[in-house]
């Protein structure tokens, strides 16, 4: 069945399994995995694991799924590398007022390289009406330090600082859906991320609407070009 033909409900079921870290299957081997995503049977065989582990997001029932769809929020379709990628976006981005502290050219060429196409996120991106508050530069600052020049600790920190982001905005929608993302990932904070949040309120719904937006653009059919006589 195509996308298209697929009910709201097949395709909310669909990208949830798509979105599910591999933590949330337990010790499966990776490439076991991948076979399992790739099959009609072990889909359903992944599925079947996912409701034990989540029932409470993962039942398939009728109105549960329309509960769902009523969010209408974009990122319930999107799959785990792309959820992943956009939690490392908004950790950059709150990070940002701390990283434009830093003007040392190796300190700068350093996180640059580990931050990637984040790093000009983070330098363009204004959340934030005016001035970001001195205390999240603070607390960005100390979170830079805290990681010094160990790359695999400053992907560890920008990562988790986005997923508390992103799972603030979920809380801050509906309980169900804070629920539905924690699945993306292999652990989440203890503690209710809403309280730990350092964007403003409606940064990550005007990032997620921004995303929106582009992938609007290309579902748009490329207008052809007139022939010249």
């Amino acid at each position: 069945m195509s996308v298209e033909a697929a009910t709201p409900r097949q395709q909310h079921a669909r990208a949830l399994l798509d979105a599910l870290h591999p933590a949330q299957f337990g010790a499966m081997p990776s490439p076991l995995l991948d076979s399992a995503r790739a099959s009609a049977l072990g889909r359903r065989l992944l599925a079947r694991t996912a409701l034990r582990r989540a029932p409470s997001v993962f039942a398939p029932d009728q109105e549960r799924w329309q509960n769902w769809h009523a969010h209408d929020e974009a990122w319930l379709y999107w799959p785990l590398a792309r959820l992943q990628s956009f939690s490392r976006t908004l950790g950059a981005i709150a990070l940002g007022p701390a990283l434009r502290t830093h003007v040392e050219r190796q300190t700068v060429l350093f996180l640059r390289e580990v931050l990637g196409a984040d790093w000009r996120q983070a330098q363009l991106a204004t959340p934030w009406p005016g001035a970001a508050p001195d205390t999240i530069r603070q607390m960005g600052i100390a979170v830079l330090q805290r990681c010094g020049r160990d790359a695999t600790l400053l992907n560890a920190a920008v990562h988790e600082r986005g997923l508390i982001e992103f799972l603030a905005h979920a809380e801050r929608r509906s309980a169900e859906l804070a629920a539905r993302l924690a699945l993306s990932y292999a652990k989440i904070p203890p503690t209710p991320c809403s309280r730990e949040s350092w964007l403003p309120l409606g940064a990550v719904a005007t990032l997620l609407a921004a995303e929106a937006v582009r992938d609007n653009a290309l579902e748009q059919p490329a207008i052809a070009e007139p022939v010249q006589p």
